[in-house]
């Protein structure tokens, strides 16, 4: 079968997965409950929702031209910011984010593939961020006294598994830092062509610290915008947003559909379900908040890329 042809078979697959998730989800809602909280909803907080979204994305926007300059390519911030939105457009419709690796095809040419390289590292140290939270919000519901919707207290047993949360939030990283020689042999070996390139990144500590900070800042922007958009359908304290959503985030370890549309609505549902939290109030949040941070932001750059010109030259051009 015809490698492209492959590609939409998967990609088609993915999207109507994604459709039947949601179509699922919405199925089972009381819609006279779920437009009873969207009349009622709390316009406020999704105004500082979309203020965080901003923030967010300018963190994003400003790691992104910083990791440019990692392989001597300069950018303006405004370019970083327009192709880190359109990346994200393209992301939202291809399984994996895949669609993020045409960053690099906005800047010039010469690094192109190492800057690929670097989104992976990125995306591994978002990751351990959203692992590190996880951590954090586990430690809150065993010892808060939270209950489940079956009565029983989260139970302190949870806790054994904060060491493997924290080896899996440090681990990688850590192993592109000293790059075992054995592992990267295999990988020399794995990787075909051009993207052998993809495995000659090394962190240096300094380098190490600033991702994992900067990782750290933007998935907890992230988790508030999250608890604002919930704020605004329901009522739910701060530190309870901030303690279930990680645990929501992790269903980017199973990116099955575009921009995880439906399994992330899914996994809310349940998560916060397990508290008491109603299934209309999780899905009303947890859509918005994908319309502002996501669908909004990645409209805004793609129509930034298409009138810069940027577009047309990626379909004349291929990635070196």
């Amino acid at each position: 079968m015809h490698i492209g042809l492959r590609k939409w078979i998967r990609y088609s697959v993915s999207l109507i997965l994604a459709v039947g998730l949601l179509a699922l989800l919405l199925s089972r809602q009381r819609w006279g409950e779920v437009a009873n909280r969207i009349s009622h909803a709390d316009v406020h907080y999704l105004l500082l929702a979309a203020v965080i979204a901003v923030l967010y994305w300018t963190v994003r926007s400003g790691r992104w031209r910083w990791i440019i300059s990692l392989e001597n390519q300069q950018v303006s911030f405004s370019k970083a910011v327009v192709s880190m939105l359109a990346g994200l457009g393209v992301g939202l419709v291809t399984p994996l984010r895949s669609g993020e690796i045409i960053r690099p095809l906005f800047v010039p040419k010469g690094a192109r593939i190492k800057l690929a390289g670097w989104i992976v590292i990125e995306r591994m140290f978002d990751l351990s961020a959203v692992l590190t939270w996880c951590i954090i919000g586990l430690f809150y519901l065993v010892f808060s006294g939270m209950v489940l919707i079956s009565g029983s207290a989260v139970s302190p047993w949870l806790l054994i598994i904060a060491p493997l949360l924290l080896a899996g939030a440090l681990g990688v990283p850590l192993l592109v830092h000293y790059r075992p020689a054995g592992l990267w042999r295999i990988l020399s070996r794995v990787l075909p062509g051009k993207a052998k390139e993809l495995a000659e990144a090394r962190l240096q500590w300094n380098q190490f610290g600033i991702f994992y900070s900067i990782s750290l800042v933007s998935e907890m922007l992230s988790i508030l915008s999250v608890f604002c958009c919930l704020r605004a359908f329901g009522n739910i304290s701060l530190l309870q947003g901030c303690a279930l959503t990680p645990v929501v985030m992790l269903h980017n370890l199973l990116p099955a559909t575009p921009g995880g549309f439906g399994v992330r609505e899914g996994v809310a549902v349940l998560v916060f379900g397990a508290f008491g939290f109603p299934a209309e109030m999780i899905l009303a949040a947890y859509l918005a908040n994908a319309m502002i941070v996501l669908v909004i932001p990645a409209a805004i750059g793609i129509v930034a890329a298409w009138v810069s010109g940027v577009i047309s030259q990626i379909t004349q051009s291929e990635v070196e």
